[in-house]
């Protein structure tokens, strides 16, 4: 199995844990310090050394970061996560703050008197993060950087991964790595840069034509890089990663440096170097800058390339999701005969869910942890079963199961919402509505240049239209065989990276009531051109494709609330899940298939 079961944490350890960093803090004359949920990578998943976060408060979120001072300490997570804090700390100890309605520069100020000294750790925020803090703290509060005060006091602090960094074969990447890095190398060309700092493992792997395992459901391996203007590259990865299939992939153009020697490199940089001050450390700058080398900001110009599949992705990302899919059908034919008397448990479900894929003979692991949320616990939006909070299943539960895979072809990400027998006709409107606000995405066609926030309330509108809503973003960027949440597009309303043809995206709107239920619809999509109409004056127009294939739950749908296009969608899209999966399935499968795609 790739996922497990055992609580990683408990809130009983953090009393002992935050007094020896306020120890530690005493012995440097510090009166408050950050400890983000990031590593030096930036990245949204860590390795086990660098869950600092997690250590200290018990919290196991993938976003967050906790604020501690002498007087209290604070952990702000956003909407996605309040639940899941509240039962995973010691919330004696740790007051929790709620992203965005709570300011850390607010807790700053009011936590510190003149003088007051806040440190952090350079390597593990961006430049962006950092001027954010300055710009808002009071004049008199000085900002420290410091050498990591968690590292100092966590004794069994895990080794960092060693795992092999590993060739990805052109039949999936599409392009040759050669012609990714001589485009970087132009790009930085006409910009005037003689150099760019990667330091976002995907992004590496993406240009590299490289892959790993050192984020297990994330295939990289943890390093950094520098491109040059032509095109050549600096590697700098622990070379215990590294072998001789390696090398030759990367050829001469691709000059392997040992990890340690990073910083040393940099300092000795010549001309113009562009680092991104949305994802590289701003210790990175500050060598640059004690090097009096010029350093210019700008994206890292992997980030949009790496977003907008090529056509030998987008067609690897199709089969992986027919193959998918058909896991998933049998899972789901199992689950919707399922005889609760047996006492199936949610650890159950995940746990078979997964075989399913690994059945396929083609998965590499699972795209991050399943959720697989039954009544209450399908309230918690990113929940995790554990053996603590493990649920049988009962009659008259909601469902909720969101997974995905990593197949060398493709990433993918799928929610259903299930009914586990007969439930109440308010749920099945609210899921009803659910549906509608994804169907609306599904089927939209807006002008070239739009971006997330744009689209954002669209998904929301059948909500909102009862005074609902939901407390994430509706949809996020999916990689290639990569991070199944990939920037820099996003549906969300503060997303403002225009969509462009290639870009995958979930499409994945939702419903929550505490302590009840969760209820949430999600398919993957890609953007592609729209036809346009034979109007002179029409706009370049793009659309979705629906990409992800498995029944939507017809027993949770209330056809009276929808509308004759909504209805054809559903329609074609199960005639079309029909027509691509039937073949793949079991017996049983097919006969629950039929039953499932029948039209409304």
């Amino acid at each position: 199995m790739f996922q497990t079961f055992n609580a990683k944490t408990t809130p009983d350890t953090g009393k002992l844990r935050l007094e020896a960093l306020r120890t530690k803090m005493a012995e440097i004359h510090v009166d408050g310090f950050l400890i983000p949920r990031s590593d030096t990578h930036m990245g949204e998943y860590v390795s086990a050394r660098d869950r600092r976060l997690e250590w200290l408060t018990s919290f196991t979120g993938s976003a967050g970061y906790c604020a501690v001072f002498n007087k209290c300490a604070l952990l702000f997570v956003d909407g996605r996560y309040t639940l899941q804090a509240t039962d995973q700390i010691d919330t004696n100890i740790f007051e929790i703050q709620n992203i965005p309605n709570d300011k850390l520069t607010d807790c700053i100020n009011t936590a510190l008197s003149s003088g007051g000294k806040f440190a952090y750790d350079p390597w593990l925020h961006t430049e962006a993060q950092i001027e954010k803090i300055i710009s808002s703290i009071h004049n008199d509060i000085i900002l420290l950087e410091v050498e990591n005060l968690i590292d100092a006091i966590w004794i069994d602090q895990p080794d960092s991964p060693l795992n092999l960094m590993t060739p990805h074969s052109l039949k999936y990447a599409g392009i040759h790595h050669s012609k990714k890095l001589k485009d970087i190398g132009k790009e930085l060309t006409d910009t005037g840069q003689s150099h760019v700092v990667l330091t976002q493992p995907d992004s590496i792997a993406w240009a590299l034509n490289t892959r790993g395992t050192d984020l297990g459901q994330t295939p990289v391996a943890l390093c950094f890089a520098t491109v040059a203007a032509d095109g050549r590259v600096n590697l700098f990865i622990n070379l215990q990663k590294v072998n001789d299939e390696l090398r030759d992939h990367l050829g001469s153009d691709v000059i392997i440096n040992d990890v340690s020697n990073f910083s040393l490199y940099l300092e000795s940089l010549t001309g113009s170097v562009r680092i991104d001050p949305q994802t590289a450390p701003i210790a990175i700058k500050n060598i640059l800058e004690n090097a009096n080398i010029s350093v210019v900001a700008g994206a890292d110009p992997t980030i949009l390339a790496k977003a907008c599949k090529n056509k030998t992705e987008l067609d690897g990302c199709i089969k992986a999701h027919i193959r998918d899919g058909a896991a998933v059908v049998e899972f789901l034919s199992e689950l919707k005969n399922l005889d609760t008397n047996l006492k199936i448990s949610e650890i159950d479900l995940v746990k078979n869910l997964e075989n399913k894929r690994i059945a396929t003979g083609k998965l590499k692991n699972i795209s991050f942890d399943t959720i697989c949320g039954s009544g209450p616990n399908g309230a918690i939006v990113h929940y995790r079963v554990n053996t603590s909070t493990n649920r049988t299943i009962s009659t008259g539960d909601v469902l909720l199961i969101d997974s995905g895979g990593q197949y060398l072809d493709g990433t993918t990400d799928i929610t259903r919402t299930i009914a586990i027998g007969s439930v109440p006709i308010e749920t099945v409107r609210l899921n009803t509505l659910v549906l509608k606000g994804m169907i609306a995405i599904s089927c939209l066609r807006f002008p070239k240049g739009l971006a997330g926030r744009d689209i954002d309330a669209i998904a929301r509108q059948a909500l909102w239209s009862v005074g609902l809503d939901f407390d994430h973003g509706t949809g996020h960027g999916v990689g290639s065989f990569l991070s199944v949440h990939e920037g820099p597009h996003g549906i969300s309303r503060h997303n403002q990276v225009p969509f462009e043809p290639g870009m995958i995206i979930s499409n994945e709107p939702g419903y929550y009531e505490e302590g009840h239920f969760g209820i949430r619809i999600e398919n993957l999509i890609y953007v592609k051109k729209a036809t346009n109409s034979k109007d002179t004056n029409s706009r370049e127009m793009l659309k979705f494709e629906t990409l992800t294939l498995a029944p939507i739950d017809q027993t949770l749908i209330d056809i009276s609330l929808l509308s004759h296009q909504e209805r054809k969608w559903i329609n074609d899209y199960h005639a079309n899940v029909l027509e691509k999966l039937y073949d793949l399935v079991s017996g049983s499968a097919k006969k629950w298939l039929n039953l499932a795609c029948a039209p409304l």
